[in-house]
């Protein structure tokens, strides 16, 4: 095991935290209304799922190679792009807002897990 493993099982739980988190939130919300207990199982739930998959991946992601290798870099660095600018813009930073709509927001994630998946890949051929 080396520094990677445990960054992208860290990287993996809090991609599947917010999507699980968020999902729930959505579909409970759908269902139910607003209300903080929607709230509170929403992140409950991703909290679970993160942590279930972060321990997956950790375990699992020495021995994994290839395209497989190449998904979880991206994946990981998706949600941990995500998370980085979702935190700029809560904790108030001068210009995030403006610079970080939604669209832009996920785009920039999606770009970088791109640009980490290529960097990846290309470091193991």
């Amino acid at each position: 095991m080396n520094a990677r493993t445990p960054a992208l099982s860290v990287a993996c739980g809090i991609t599947i935290l917010l999507l699980v988190g968020a999902s729930s939130i959505a579909f409970l919300s759908s269902q139910y209304g607003d209300g903080p207990g929607v709230g509170i199982l929403g992140v409950v739930s991703g909290l679970v799922a993160g942590l279930l998959a972060a321990v997956v991946v950790g375990v699992t992601a020495d021995r994994t190679e290839g395209w497989l290798a190449t998904a979880l870099v991206a994946y990981g660095t998706f949600g941990a792009t995500f998370l980085g600018i979702g935190g700029l813009q809560y904790r108030n930073v001068p210009g995030a807002d403006g610079l970080f709509p939604f669209r832009i927001h996920l785009l920039t994630s999606v770009l970088l897990a791109v640009v980490a998946a290529g960097v990846d890949h290309r470091g193991r051929g």
